[in-house]
């Protein structure tokens, strides 16, 4: 027999499944809309001009829009859970202070951060771990003032990397949903644009590592805390 709570319980999870549908049409639509209409326009463009230096310039925009596009797809795939979407190749020694520092070049970020401890290395693929330093490095960009710390220590079975950044301290229902697929509490929302896809990415690219990534308060920071075998 079901009673007025099972229905009002139904009705909810109802809605809140139908909110989640929404917000991913929402997300991956205006996410793709931009690469593909540029495609478009350019593919149009291409098929007019007969000037060799206009083709190879549009050319070279296609390229880079459908690179965009794969890119977003293979973030959502990833974060969804798909491990056909996982990086390919073997796990090789990486160092733990170059991945960071190439990762830090690569987000244009100004001055440098501070790396504490030694300079250790992990077994994983190098695709991987660049991606996971990248997202764990611009959501500190993004969403904390001041100075970003990375400390590096070694554990039982692998190296503990915590990166940590001062700003507005998320709550505590933040912190439970950061890594839920699309999902963006208020103080990122106030903070940056964005989907709400790195984090998910990040720790789907950790476990397929062997490792894990977790977010925490402590204190007035914001920690990013992955963990790799070495």
């Amino acid at each position: 027999m079901i009673t007025g709570r099972d229905e009002e319980a139904l009705t909810r999870g109802l809605d809140d499944l139908d909110g989640l549908r929404r917000r991913v049409v929402n997300v991956v639509g205006h996410a793709l809309r931009t690469p593909v209409t540029t495609i478009a326009g350019m593919a149009i463009a291409l098929r007019a001009t007969e000037d060799e230096a206009t083709r190879a310039m549009l050319l070279d925009g296609l390229e880079r829009n459908a690179r965009r596009a794969e890119g977003l797809l293979d973030d959502l795939l990833l974060a969804a859970g798909v491990s056909t979407a996982l990086p390919a190749g073997d796990p090789e020694s990486r160092s733990v202070r170059s991945t960071f520092d190439a990762a830090w070049g690569s987000l244009g970020a100004a001055g440098e951060f501070t790396f504490v401890g030694a300079d250790l290395g992990v077994r994983v693929r190098a695709d991987a771990f660049e991606r996971i330093a990248r997202v764990v490095l611009d959501n500190a960009l993004k969403y904390g003032h001041g100075p970003i710390a990375v400390a590096v220590e070694p554990t039982s079975s692998g190296v503990r990397i915590e990166v940590e950044s001062f700003g507005d301290l998320p709550t505590d229902d933040e912190l439970d949903n950061a890594f839920e697929l699309f999902y963006r509490g208020e103080h990122a929302v106030m903070a940056a644009p964005g989907l709400g896809v790195g984090l998910p990415v990040a720790r789907e690219l950790a476990r397929g590592e062997g490792g894990e990534v977790r977010l925490t308060r402590r204190g007035d920071a914001i920690v990013a805390t992955l963990e790799l075998p070495s």
